[in-house]
């Protein structure tokens, strides 16, 4: 605090008034000033302030002591009239060695007669107001010439160098960044090249209208119309091993257990659905896919952000579906049906000549399959109906985009492979189809809709260990069917590793229904009283 000591200043404090006087005492408190003149420029020998009372503060004289430490450290120092100087916000000294005028009064100071020096490019400007720096006053800095940047540049011989540079550069100027907007290399035709030779800044390097060879995928012409023999393979022994007998299907956010249905009781409940409360397969299909499509949409295919951008010149998502169950693939076809409409590209691979024979009788479940199949084709999903090697063909070679999503739709909880696919052409393109589900880079893309394929929806075991798909996601409709967390039980699904993501989707289901038996009444939840989708997990309790 002794650093203020002995400084003249004015102040102004919050009452108004302005006393002027020398700081004799300073603390955290306030400040004691002495020799003080009032607004009235009446003398007061000492007037205690305190600092909540001061608004402004200006420092209009320095102390004595400080003059002569100045004066003794630099050897000239100008003095300072102490009667007639205006107030200063900030004392900053300037000194100069070779000053002649320590005696001179600012005020007095004859600036025509003040010495000047020539700088290097021969402008001028006073000695006096040149800083000492460091307080040592060594011209050596201010004598110094200016680079000459030109005569160094000259030093520099840049044609040897880029020659050099060339000699050694092998790469094809086609292949490098600055060729990327070369007409040449986007656009083909002679008559563009003629024009200009690259693209302006306001113009896209990319099409802005991708195109691929989707228009000409898939046609209604294209159904099998042949019959097969059944050929039912034996059903091999079913693996029983348990390994985890305490898990449990939760709500992931209530924590609270899930019943699970049996296929029968499962079959049971629509059946009376469509029976007692005319919610039929139709509507049942309807619901599932709308709530199925926004679950795809929000979570899998980026959302709005993705396909609300009309500006996008990417070409959209592109997601197949594997149908071969007559129930579940309506559901599929249903979904592909809504994805369609949201600017999304779905092809559907139909694998089953059973449920494309048109001289077969067609049941309940059939006909609603053919249903969803010609509202599919009608609101532009694509079918493909040929041999396997057809179907990886477009996909690896006709479309520019990827298969990000794969749904399987080929067994559903009630039915069995094998029971599905006995004819000799369908189990080679099983097989086939299979095969290239199992490689590494398609497993984390599929999306199994009942129970994943392969497994039985009862027992949770694999029915053939040949036939059977590794899911990423496994969505349940109405209620989930026992398989499942069986199948966790025994091993089949991987518990360890929680690579499986579950939910559960509304179909519409009246919950009187599961009054109407007593087997049915352990169903009685309301489930679904705010969200139409839920996030199941698999807890070891």
């Amino acid at each position: 605090m002794t650093d203020y000591l002995n400084y003249k200043v004015n102040l102004t404090l919050k009452d108004g008034s302005k006393p002027t006087g020398v700081i004799t005492h300073v603390d955290k408190n306030g400040i004691t000033l002495g020799n003080v003149l009032d607004h009235q420029q009446q003398s007061i020998p000492n007037i205690d302030i305190l600092s909540n009372q001061i608004s402004d503060l200006k420092v209009i004289q320095l102390p004595p002591e400080l003059y002569r430490s100045t004066k003794k450290n630099n050897g000239n120092k100008k003095s300072r009239q102490s009667n007639n100087i205006n107030p200063l916000d900030d004392a900053i000294i300037f000194s100069s060695k070779d000053s002649d005028s320590d005696q001179t009064p600012k005020s007095t100071i004859n600036r025509s007669n003040t010495p000047k020096l020539k700088s290097q490019k021969g402008s001028y400007h006073n000695q006096e107001n040149d800083p000492d720096w460091n307080g040592e006053g060594d011209g050596n800095v201010k004598s110094l010439t200016e680079f000459d940047f030109a005569a160094s540049n000259k030093m520099f011989d840049k044609s040897t160098v880029f020659a050099d540079f060339k000699k050694k550069d092998t790469i094809n100027p086609h292949d490098r960044l600055v060729g990327h907007n070369k007409l040449e290399n986007v656009l083909k035709s002679a008559a563009s090249k003629s024009k200009k030779d690259k693209y302006e800044i306001d113009e896209m390097v990319l099409d802005s209208n991708k195109k691929d060879n989707w228009d000409n995928i898939g046609n209604t012409s294209s159904r099998r119309q042949s019959k097969f023999e059944r050929s039912k393979s034996p059903n091999p022994a079913k693996d029983n091993t348990v390994s985890h007998t305490n898990l449990k299907l939760v709500d992931s956010l209530s924590l609270n257990p899930i019943n699970l249905a049996s296929p029968v009781q499962l079959l049971e409940v629509e059946r009376l659905s469509s029976i007692s409360y005319g919610i039929t397969p139709s509507i049942t299909s309807e619901i599932a896919a709308s709530n199925l499509s926004q679950l795809i949409t929000n979570t899998i295919l980026g959302g709005s952000t993705r396909l609300s951008n009309k500006k996008n010149h990417n070409l959209p998502p592109l997601v197949l579906l594997l149908i071969g169950s007559s129930r579940v693939g309506s559901r599929a076809f249903a979904t592909g049906r809504h994805l369609t409409n949201h600017g999304v590209r779905v092809l559907a691979y139909v694998i089953n000549d059973e449920i494309t024979d048109e001289d077969q009788p067609e049941e309940d479940s059939t006909k609603e399959l053919l249903l969803q199949w010609n509202l599919f084709e009608h609101t532009g999903g694509k079918i493909i109906t040929s041999d396997f090697t057809d179907l990886l063909d477009i996909i690896n070679n006709q479309l520019d985009t990827p298969v990000e999503l794969i749904i399987d739709a080929l067994q559903g909880y009630d039915d069995h492979l094998e029971d599905l696919f006995y004819a000799e052409n369908d189990t080679n393109n099983l097989n086939h189809l299979i095969k290239w589900c199992h490689e590494s880079y398609q497993q984390s893309r599929i999306m199994s809709l009942e129970i994943p394929s392969g497994i039985d929806g009862g027992s949770g075991t694999l029915t053939n260990e040949a036939w059977s798909i590794t899911c990423h996601w496994c969505i349940s409709f109405g209620i989930p069917v026992t398989g499942l967390l069986l199948a966790y039980k025994n091993g089949q699904l991987d518990v360890e590793n929680d690579d499986i993501s579950h939910y559960l989707i509304d179909i519409g289901i009246p919950n009187k229904v599961y009054n109407s038996k007593s087997n049915l009444r352990k169903f009685d939840k309301f489930w679904y009283s705010a969200d139409s989708i839920i996030k199941l997990d698999i807890t070891d309790v």
